[in-house]
């Protein structure tokens, strides 16, 4: 979810993951996704899981549905919603855009250089702590 966050600061990189901008009547969606570095059309429909008339997973914005539609989209690239709980940024990041994504260790002494560097190239920046030891790690 801190991924789709992340990439929401480029729209034109979130309309570029859907097949059409059209919706159809038939409510069916075509994502384009890659895994382990190949690219995949994701061909889904409009029926999310929900429980109490509310999405389980995550929520919608208004009536934005995209978050909810790319959710759907990546859990079944992998298998389930079970298989993507949790993980590393990076690595959904890479798999969303068909991107290189980088992770580093802020304790580099570089480290400011990279982020700035970063910004400037309109990369997608993100941050977390690492549940291990709790460094706070940089992701690109």
């Amino acid at each position: 979810m801190s991924s789709l966050s992340a990439l929401s600061e480029y729209p034109e990189r979130i309309e570029k993951l859907f097949e059409s901008d059209q919706v159809n009547e038939q409510g069916i969606y075509g994502v384009k996704l890659t895994k382990n570095g190949i690219k995949q059309l994701v061909v889904l429909d409009d029926f999310l899981p929900c429980k109490d008339r509310s999405p389980v997973f995550s929520q919608a914005n208004g009536n934005e549905l995209w978050v909810l539609i790319l959710e759907k989209a990546w859990a079944k690239l992998h298998g389930s919603y079970d298989k993507i709980i949790g993980g590393y940024a990076h690595q959904a990041l890479r798999d969303l855009t068909g991107a290189p994504a980088f992770e580093f260790e802020t304790s580099e002494e570089d480290t400011w250089k990279k982020i700035l560097d970063a910004d400037r190239k309109k990369f997608i920046i993100q941050a977390g702590i690492s549940q291990d030891d709790e460094m706070e790690v940089a992701k690109f």
